[in-house]
Order: structure tokens, then C-alpha cells, then sequence
């Protein structure tokens, strides 16, 4: 008799259904991938692998009929640059080069921008959703049971607004942030496993943790460097006091160079690139837009503003800090490092600007911690699950209704009736599961002044 493994299914599950959502959406096929911050992202790999011209000189002579655009800002020195990083280009090499190939063979567009290129980014997208889901599962299975562990996964997905970013907007980076991340907490358990005194061959197993750390390390930074916080976890794993800490590091500072070797090779190319454009090997290419106050966070802004709030578009996330509670019994070596990630990063993300960051669904940056916060999630469901009976039916009730919220919020936003950027109390509740307008929405919503915000100013 054939086992049914409910965390495996869950998965296949839950790609399936991103799947079905995306295809049915057809995002590629209406040419609305590569937009907004994924134009940016994108552009590295027509500019090396079909123009060959990473200066964009290219772009003085496009053809008329040319599918996609291309944004530039201009260094110092006068020079071309792209604004993002290439972290994401890298990631998507080998679905850009099959998309090349099919191009070709279907007789479309093979300048970089036809329909088989975005499809390419959301096939990426769901290869890896898969990654971040398969190594959450890894994780969960050593602290909480199969059931809750695929409990855990259904609400990572279908009750946050990582799914958004799956089917509708495929190209941003928080799918992508959220699988490395993932992956990078897996490692990092198995990387503490073998530091301690152990045989002789357990030393080629540290060196080969340590090198898939410092390159998962690197493309984490190099898709989002506020994101190198995460480089915490694995000197935090188990640690309970400064004496602790200070061993693991001295004692382990060869392993520690070898990871942060691996880390830099794979940030060599965006230097070179940066050095070429702008003359300086570590250049911020964000410019003004890189701006953080981090004497003025706009932490409960960030956490319940009905503009943006992560907990008020994300409910399920207050079980995963409530969780916390039950981490710390649970599994002590993980509490300390997934708090202090937790809250330096929502400190982090929130210092930002524009702490809102433009038009989103949801708190959008904090995707790339749910493989963290789903520890917390995974401890609070376990603890209900094998406590008290009168507490199951409720909690299970609740959490029903956020994912139902979730995925109809979800459809309210792909309408814009979710407004994007410019959400307010009176506007939250007067759309409050509705489909139809409400009478007087455009004097319910509150534009953001985003020149007050860059400049640091609260009114906005």
C-alpha cells in the first residue's frame, strides 16, 4: 500500500495551483511581465546575450516594433548604469536561454521581450517557489509533525501574499528571496551539525556547507543587500550566551573565510559591472532612492497602517510572531536567531523611505522571511494541534477565514480596488468584501507624497 506523504502533496498541491492561477491569468501572454521594477532586473540578459553591449549603446538603434523598454539612469562619470543588481538575471540564465532557443524555433521576436521570455520568468518563478517549499518542508520536519508541517506551507502560500507574487507578478524578487532564504536556513542546520567534534571526514562536509552557504550568501545580497541579516542565522544556531558566540567564530574562522569567499565570488561580476559604469568596484546604484532613516522607523506604519500593514493585509503572520512564544520551548536553538532576524529586519525594512514601497499588494518585503516566520507559524499550530480540543475547531475556523480573505483580497487588488499605494481605514472597510466599487472610493483614499517621504518627512 502506497503512503500518502500530506507534506509532499502539499506541495505538489500548492504548485499546482499557482500554476493553474498563473496560466489562466496569462500574464506572459498580455506582455505584462517584464514591467515596473522587472524591467530592470531583466535587462541584463538581452544586454549580454543577444546585444552583446552591456554600455546599451543598443538602445539608440531598436526597432520600431521593439516589445519592451529599458530604463537607465546615468553615473557620475556619464556612464549608463541599471539601477538593480543582477542578482535575478543570474537566476534566470537558464530559463532566458531556453526562451531564446523556443523563440527562435516558433519564429517570434528573439530580441528578448516576445511572449516565450516572459513566460520563461514565470515558469522560473514556479521552479522556484518549489525550491523555497521543498527545503521550508526539510526544515519544519525536524521540529513539528507532517501534518502541521503541511498546514504550515498551505498558509505560507495561500494565506500571505506570496502567491500575488507568484502568479501575478512573477519577476519581482520576493519568490526568489523567499527559496534562497529557505534554502539558506537548511544549510545552515546542517552547517552547525558538523562543527562540532566529530570524525576527520566530517571536515570535507564543513567545507562543502560552508561553500554552499557563502554562495547561497551571496546571491541573497546580491538580489536584495538588506537582506545579508541573514547571515546571523547560522552564528546563532544554539548559541545562549557571548562566550558561545565568540567560540563559534574563533573556532571556526576558516570555514567562516571560505564562506565569505564563496560569498564574494558571486558578487565579482556586479563589481566589475559598477567599476566599468561608474569607476568605483562598490557603487550605490540606487542613487537618492537608496535613502534609509533608521533614527525615524516607521515600524507601526509598517505593521498596521491600513495603507500598507503587513499585519493587517497578512493576519496569519500575528500567529507566526505569537508562535515565538512556543519556538522558544520547542526548538530553543532556533529562537534566538529568528528573533533577532525577525526584528532587525522589520526594523530594517521599515527605516527604508518608502516604508510602503510603492505599489504593492501587501507589505511586500517581508515575503522573503516567511520560510523564517513560518518556524514560529509551524510552533503555534503544533502547540494547537496537540493541545486542548476546544481550542482546534476555533483556530482552525480563524485561520480559514485569513486564508479566505487572503485569496479574495488578492482579486480585489489584481481590480485595483485594493488600492495600490493609497489605502486608508475608511477605504479598507468600505471595500470590505465587496467586488463593486463603493459610492465616493476616490475621497476615501490618501495619495502618498512620496518627495515629503524621501526627504524624511512624516506627513505623507
Amino acid at each position: 500500500m502506497i503512503k500518502l506523504n500530506i507534506s509532499k502533496t502539499a506541495i505538489a498541491l500548492l504548485i499546482f495551483i499557482c500554476a493553474w492561477y498563473g496560466k489562466n491569468l496569462d500574464t506572459w501572454g498580455k506582455n505584462k511581465v517584464i514591467q515596473n521594477d522587472v524591467i530592470i532586473y531583466y535587462a541584463y540578459l538581452p544586454a549580454t546575450f543577444i546585444f552583446h553591449d552591456l554600455n546599451f549603446d543598443f538602445t539608440k538603434n531598436l526597432p520600431a516594433d521593439f516589445e519592451g523598454q529599458i530604463w537607465l539612469q546615468t553615473t557620475p562619470i556619464g556612464k549608463p548604469i541599471l539601477r538593480m543588481t543582477m542578482g535575478m538575471a543570474i537566476l534566470w540564465i537558464p530559463f532566458f536561454l531556453v526562451a531564446h532557443g523556443a523563440a527562435h524555433l516558433l519564429g517570434v521576436s528573439t530580441l528578448g521581450y516576445s511572449w516565450p521570455y516572459s513566460l520563461s520568468i514565470f515558469m522560473a518563478t514556479l521552479f522556484y517557489l518549489f525550491v523555497g517549499l521543498f527545503y521550508l518542508r526539510k526544515i519544519l520536519l525536524r521540529y513539528v509533525s507532517e501534518v502541521t508541517t503541511a498546514v504550515t506551507l498551505i498558509l505560507v502560500v495561500l494565506a500571505t501574499n506570496l502567491m500575488y507574487y507568484v502568479v501575478a507578478e512573477p519577476g519581482m524578487t520576493h519568490v526568489y528571496n523567499f527559496a534562497l532564504i529557505s534554502a539558506f536556513i537548511n544549510f545552515s542546520l546542517k552547517w552547525v551539525e558538523v562543527l562540532f567534534p566529530s570524525p576527520a571526514e566530517r571536515a570535507g562536509e564543513r567545507l562543502r556547507y560552508s561553500i554552499i552557504l557563502g554562495l547561497l550568501a551571496g546571491l541573497i545580497v546580491l538580489i536584495r543587500p538588506v537582506n545579508i541579516l541573514v547571515g546571523l542565522f547560522p552564528a546563532l544556531i544554539g548559541i545562549t550566551s557571548a562566550k558561545q558566540l565568540g567560540e563559534r567564530i574563533t573556532g571556526n574562522w576558516e570555514m567562516i573565510l571560505v564562506a565569505a569567499g564563496a560569498a564574494f565570488l558571486v558578487l565579482v561580476p556586479q563589481m566589475i559591472y559598477w567599476k566599468a559604469q561608474s569607476g568605483q568596484f562598490l557603487f550605490n546604484s540606487y542613487m537618492d532612492q537608496g535613502k534609509f532613516y533608521f533614527f525615524q522607523p516607521q515600524v507601526i506604519n509598517g505593521l498596521f497602517s491600513f495603507r500598507k500593514g503587513w499585519l493587517i493585509y497578512t493576519p496569519v503572520m500575528i500567529f507566526g510572531l505569537a508562535g515565538f512564544f512556543w519556538l522558544r520551548k520547542r526548538s530553543p536553538e532556533l529562537f534566538l536567531p529568528a528573533l533577532v532576524f525577525v526584528v532587525l529586519n522589520i526594523y530594517v525594512v521599515y527605516s527604508w523611505w518608502c516604508w510602503w514601497y510603492g505599489g504593492c499588494y501587501g507589505s511586500r518585503p517581508m515575503i522573503d522571511m516567511y520560510g523564517i516566520m513560518a518556524l514560529p507559524l509551524a510552533a503555534f499550530l503544533e502547540k494547537i494541534w496537540t493541545g486542548k480540543n476546544w481550542l482546534k475547531i476555533p483556530v482552525a475556523v480563524v485561520l480559514v477565514a485569513m486564508l479566505w480573505l487572503n485569496q479574495f483580497q488578492t482579486s480585489q487588488y489584481r481590480t485595483s480596488l485594493l488600492h495600490w499605494d493609497s489605502m486608508t481605514k475608511e477605504a479598507y472597510f468600505g471595500i470590505f468584501g465587496r467586488k463593486t466599487w463603493p459610492e465616493g472610493y476616490d475621497k476615501m483614499i490618501k495619495v502618498p507624497d512620496y518627495e515629503k517621504a524621501l526627504k524624511g518627512e512624516k506627513e505623507y
